[in-house]
Protein backbone atom coordinates (compact mmCIF):
# COMPACT_ATOMS: atom_id res chain seq x y z
CA UNK A 1 0.00 0.00 0.00
CA UNK A 2 1.05 3.57 -0.67
CA UNK A 3 -0.20 6.40 1.52
CA UNK A 4 0.54 9.80 0.00
CA UNK A 5 0.58 12.80 2.32
CA UNK A 6 -0.13 16.43 1.53
CA UNK A 7 -0.32 19.60 3.59
CA UNK A 8 0.89 20.41 7.09
CA UNK A 9 1.18 17.28 9.24
CA UNK A 10 0.11 19.29 12.29
CA UNK A 11 -3.25 20.11 10.69
CA UNK A 12 -6.37 17.95 11.18
CA UNK A 13 -6.01 14.64 9.35
CA UNK A 14 -8.27 13.68 6.42
CA UNK A 15 -8.08 10.13 5.07
CA UNK A 16 -9.11 9.77 1.42
CA UNK A 17 -10.09 6.37 0.04
CA UNK A 18 -10.53 5.82 -3.72
CA UNK A 19 -12.94 3.49 -5.45
CA UNK A 20 -12.33 0.27 -7.36
CA UNK A 21 -9.34 0.39 -9.74
CA UNK A 22 -8.66 3.98 -8.65
CA UNK A 23 -5.86 5.46 -6.55
CA UNK A 24 -4.79 8.72 -4.95
CA UNK A 25 -4.21 10.36 -8.33
CA UNK A 26 -7.90 9.98 -9.23
CA UNK A 27 -8.72 12.25 -6.27
CA UNK A 28 -6.11 14.92 -7.11
CA UNK A 29 -8.71 17.56 -7.97
CA UNK A 30 -10.13 17.26 -4.44
CA UNK A 31 -6.76 16.92 -2.71
CA UNK A 32 -5.52 20.14 -4.33
CA UNK A 33 -8.36 22.07 -2.72
CA UNK A 34 -8.08 20.55 0.75
CA UNK A 35 -4.34 20.31 1.31
CA UNK A 36 -3.94 24.00 2.20
CA UNK A 37 -6.06 23.49 5.35
CA UNK A 38 -5.70 19.81 6.24
CA UNK A 39 -3.17 17.00 6.52
CA UNK A 40 -4.29 14.72 3.68
CA UNK A 41 -3.56 11.00 3.67
CA UNK A 42 -4.59 9.62 0.27
CA UNK A 43 -4.45 5.88 -0.26
CA UNK A 44 -3.25 3.66 -3.11
CA UNK A 45 -4.55 0.19 -2.33
CA UNK A 46 -2.32 -2.81 -2.86
CA UNK A 47 -2.29 -3.87 -6.50
CA UNK A 48 -3.16 -0.41 -7.80
CA UNK A 49 0.25 1.03 -8.64
CA UNK A 50 3.63 0.25 -10.15
CA UNK A 51 5.83 -1.72 -7.78
CA UNK A 52 3.05 -2.98 -5.53
CA UNK A 53 4.37 -6.11 -3.82
CA UNK A 54 1.00 -7.84 -3.55
CA UNK A 55 -2.54 -7.63 -4.93
CA UNK A 56 -5.47 -5.98 -3.20
CA UNK A 57 -6.20 -7.96 -0.04
CA UNK A 58 -9.68 -7.27 1.40
CA UNK A 59 -11.53 -4.46 3.15
CA UNK A 60 -10.18 -5.65 6.47
CA UNK A 61 -6.63 -6.20 5.23
CA UNK A 62 -6.31 -2.80 3.56
CA UNK A 63 -7.80 -1.02 6.60
CA UNK A 64 -5.35 -2.80 8.90
CA UNK A 65 -2.46 -1.37 6.90
CA UNK A 66 -3.87 2.14 7.26
CA UNK A 67 -4.21 1.64 11.03
CA UNK A 68 -0.59 0.47 11.16
CA UNK A 69 0.50 3.62 9.33
CA UNK A 70 -1.41 5.86 11.74
CA UNK A 71 0.16 4.11 14.71
CA UNK A 72 3.66 4.40 13.25
CA UNK A 73 3.15 8.13 12.66
CA UNK A 74 1.51 8.81 16.03
CA UNK A 75 -1.75 10.03 14.50
CA UNK A 76 -4.35 9.68 17.24
CA UNK A 77 -7.32 11.39 15.62
CA UNK A 78 -8.87 11.73 12.18
CA UNK A 79 -11.06 14.71 11.36
CA UNK A 80 -12.70 13.17 8.27
CA UNK A 81 -12.79 9.83 6.48
CA UNK A 82 -13.72 10.34 2.82
CA UNK A 83 -14.48 7.56 0.35
CA UNK A 84 -15.60 7.26 -3.25
CA UNK A 85 -17.61 4.23 -4.41
CA UNK A 86 -15.89 1.14 -2.94
CA UNK A 87 -13.94 3.64 -0.82
CA UNK A 88 -17.15 4.10 1.17
CA UNK A 89 -17.19 0.44 2.16
CA UNK A 90 -13.47 0.64 2.87
CA UNK A 91 -14.17 3.72 4.97
CA UNK A 92 -16.79 2.03 7.12
CA UNK A 93 -14.40 -0.86 7.80
CA UNK A 94 -11.65 1.66 8.60
CA UNK A 95 -13.88 3.60 11.02
CA UNK A 96 -14.74 0.36 12.80
CA UNK A 97 -11.04 -0.39 13.20
CA UNK A 98 -10.20 3.19 14.21
CA UNK A 99 -12.70 2.93 17.04
CA UNK A 100 -11.32 -0.45 18.11
CA UNK A 101 -7.85 1.11 18.24
CA UNK A 102 -8.99 4.19 20.23
CA UNK A 103 -8.28 6.57 17.33
CA UNK A 104 -10.87 9.35 17.34
CA UNK A 105 -12.96 10.01 14.24
CA UNK A 106 -14.79 13.28 13.60
CA UNK A 107 -16.97 12.69 10.53
CA UNK A 108 -17.24 10.66 7.36
CA UNK A 109 -18.49 11.44 3.85
CA UNK A 110 -19.04 8.61 1.39
CA UNK A 111 -19.94 9.27 -2.24
CA UNK A 112 -21.70 6.51 -4.17
CA UNK A 113 -20.79 3.63 -1.84
CA UNK A 114 -22.35 0.32 -3.01
CA UNK A 115 -22.81 -1.10 0.53
CA UNK A 116 -24.07 -4.38 -0.92
CA UNK A 117 -24.24 -7.92 0.39
CA UNK A 118 -24.89 -10.50 -2.31
CA UNK A 119 -24.16 -14.20 -2.90
CA UNK A 120 -20.68 -15.22 -4.06
CA UNK A 121 -21.84 -15.65 -7.66
CA UNK A 122 -22.46 -11.90 -7.86
CA UNK A 123 -18.88 -11.24 -6.79
CA UNK A 124 -17.65 -13.43 -9.66
CA UNK A 125 -19.86 -11.67 -12.20
CA UNK A 126 -18.75 -8.24 -10.98
CA UNK A 127 -15.13 -9.35 -11.08
CA UNK A 128 -15.54 -10.27 -14.74
CA UNK A 129 -17.11 -6.87 -15.41
CA UNK A 130 -14.21 -5.12 -13.67
CA UNK A 131 -11.74 -7.06 -15.79
CA UNK A 132 -13.55 -6.02 -18.96
CA UNK A 133 -13.64 -2.34 -17.98
CA UNK A 134 -9.98 -2.20 -16.97
CA UNK A 135 -8.94 -4.26 -19.99
CA UNK A 136 -10.69 -1.79 -22.28
CA UNK A 137 -8.81 1.12 -20.68
CA UNK A 138 -5.30 -0.37 -20.72
CA UNK A 139 -3.08 1.59 -23.06
CA UNK A 140 -5.75 4.19 -23.85
CA UNK A 141 -5.18 7.93 -23.82
CA UNK A 142 -7.65 10.06 -21.89
CA UNK A 143 -9.33 11.15 -25.14
CA UNK A 144 -9.72 7.53 -26.19
CA UNK A 145 -11.08 6.56 -22.77
CA UNK A 146 -13.66 9.33 -22.94
CA UNK A 147 -14.97 7.75 -26.16
CA UNK A 148 -14.94 4.18 -24.81
CA UNK A 149 -18.56 2.88 -25.14
CA UNK A 150 -18.69 1.40 -21.63
CA UNK A 151 -17.54 4.73 -20.17
CA UNK A 152 -20.00 6.75 -22.24
CA UNK A 153 -22.82 4.48 -21.08
CA UNK A 154 -21.66 4.53 -17.45
CA UNK A 155 -21.49 8.34 -17.48
CA UNK A 156 -24.99 8.84 -18.87
CA UNK A 157 -23.52 10.40 -21.99
CA UNK A 158 -21.30 12.87 -20.11
CA UNK A 159 -17.91 11.15 -19.84
CA UNK A 160 -16.12 14.48 -19.37
CA UNK A 161 -17.36 14.43 -15.76
CA UNK A 162 -14.90 11.60 -15.19
CA UNK A 163 -11.79 13.08 -16.79
CA UNK A 164 -9.98 13.37 -13.46
CA UNK A 165 -10.62 9.68 -12.77
CA UNK A 166 -9.98 8.21 -16.19
CA UNK A 167 -6.52 9.61 -16.83
CA UNK A 168 -4.90 7.92 -13.81
CA UNK A 169 -6.92 4.71 -14.34
CA UNK A 170 -5.59 4.42 -17.90
CA UNK A 171 -2.03 4.90 -16.65
CA UNK A 172 -2.33 2.35 -13.84
CA UNK A 173 -4.56 -0.25 -15.50
CA UNK A 174 -1.51 -2.20 -16.65
CA UNK A 175 -0.57 -2.88 -13.02
CA UNK A 176 -3.95 -4.28 -11.95
CA UNK A 177 -3.98 -8.07 -11.95
CA UNK A 178 -7.07 -10.21 -12.35
CA UNK A 179 -6.63 -11.22 -8.70
CA UNK A 180 -6.76 -7.59 -7.59
CA UNK A 181 -9.89 -6.91 -9.61
CA UNK A 182 -11.60 -10.08 -8.36
CA UNK A 183 -10.85 -9.19 -4.75
CA UNK A 184 -12.05 -5.61 -5.21
CA UNK A 185 -15.29 -6.91 -6.71
CA UNK A 186 -15.68 -9.16 -3.67
CA UNK A 187 -15.07 -6.19 -1.35
CA UNK A 188 -17.87 -4.30 -3.13
CA UNK A 189 -20.58 -6.93 -2.62
CA UNK A 190 -19.81 -8.45 0.79
CA UNK A 191 -20.45 -5.43 3.01
CA UNK A 192 -21.20 -6.41 6.61
CA UNK A 193 -22.68 -3.19 8.06
CA UNK A 194 -20.40 -2.68 11.09
CA UNK A 195 -22.22 -1.32 14.14
CA UNK A 196 -22.03 2.44 14.70
CA UNK A 197 -23.48 4.09 17.79
CA UNK A 198 -26.31 6.57 17.47
CA UNK A 199 -24.14 9.63 18.17
CA UNK A 200 -21.54 8.78 15.55
CA UNK A 201 -24.20 7.99 12.97
CA UNK A 202 -25.13 11.67 13.08
CA UNK A 203 -21.63 12.40 11.76
CA UNK A 204 -21.97 9.98 8.83
CA UNK A 205 -22.92 11.41 5.43
CA UNK A 206 -23.95 9.18 2.54
CA UNK A 207 -24.11 11.01 -0.80
CA UNK A 208 -25.76 9.75 -3.99
CA UNK A 209 -27.32 10.73 -7.24
CA UNK A 210 -30.86 9.34 -6.93
CA UNK A 211 -30.66 7.51 -10.24
CA UNK A 212 -27.50 5.53 -9.59
CA UNK A 213 -27.84 1.81 -9.07
CA UNK A 214 -25.77 1.85 -5.87
CA UNK A 215 -28.45 3.95 -4.17
CA UNK A 216 -31.36 1.94 -5.53
CA UNK A 217 -29.89 -1.35 -4.35
CA UNK A 218 -28.58 -0.38 -0.92
CA UNK A 219 -30.81 2.39 0.41
CA UNK A 220 -33.19 0.24 2.46
CA UNK A 221 -30.46 -1.81 4.14
CA UNK A 222 -28.29 1.25 4.66
CA UNK A 223 -31.05 3.25 6.31
CA UNK A 224 -32.04 0.28 8.43
CA UNK A 225 -28.45 -0.18 9.64
CA UNK A 226 -27.73 3.56 10.12
CA UNK A 227 -31.07 5.30 10.73
CA UNK A 228 -29.51 8.39 12.31
CA UNK A 229 -26.98 9.03 9.52
CA UNK A 230 -27.37 11.91 7.05
CA UNK A 231 -28.41 11.11 3.49
CA UNK A 232 -27.65 13.78 0.90
CA UNK A 233 -29.21 13.22 -2.53
CA UNK A 234 -28.94 15.00 -5.87
CA UNK A 235 -30.40 14.12 -9.25
CA UNK A 236 -28.96 13.67 -12.72
CA UNK A 237 -25.24 13.16 -12.06
CA UNK A 238 -24.69 9.40 -12.01
CA UNK A 239 -22.15 7.47 -9.97
CA UNK A 240 -19.62 9.84 -8.29
CA UNK A 241 -20.25 12.34 -11.07
CA UNK A 242 -21.26 15.37 -9.01
CA UNK A 243 -17.76 16.77 -8.27
CA UNK A 244 -17.05 16.67 -12.01
CA UNK A 245 -19.36 19.68 -12.37
CA UNK A 246 -19.54 21.16 -8.86
CA UNK A 247 -16.04 20.71 -7.47
CA UNK A 248 -15.83 23.91 -5.40
CA UNK A 249 -19.15 23.28 -3.69
CA UNK A 250 -18.30 19.63 -3.10
CA UNK A 251 -14.90 20.42 -1.56
CA UNK A 252 -16.59 23.05 0.58
CA UNK A 253 -18.77 20.32 2.09
CA UNK A 254 -15.73 18.18 2.88
CA UNK A 255 -13.84 21.10 4.40
CA UNK A 256 -16.80 22.00 6.60
CA UNK A 257 -17.09 18.44 7.89
CA UNK A 258 -13.36 18.22 8.57
CA UNK A 259 -13.62 21.44 10.60
CA UNK A 260 -16.39 19.91 12.67
CA UNK A 261 -19.23 21.83 11.07
CA UNK A 262 -22.03 19.29 10.78
CA UNK A 263 -24.49 21.18 8.61
CA UNK A 264 -23.67 20.94 4.92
Amino acid sequence: MNIHTYGDDSAPAVIMLPGSFCNADTMANIINRLETEFHILAVDYNGQYAGSEKPFTSRRGEAEEIIRYLREHAISSVALVYGQSMGGEMGMELISQLKQNSIAVGSAFFDGGPFLRFPKVVSKLLGNKFKTIVGNLRGKTLDEALREPTIVKFSGGKPERYSSLLGPICQNAVYMSDETLEREADACVTFDYPAMDRDFQKHLYFFYSKEESAWRFCRRKLKRAYPFARYKLVSGYGHVGYPGEHLEEYCGWLSALARGEQSI
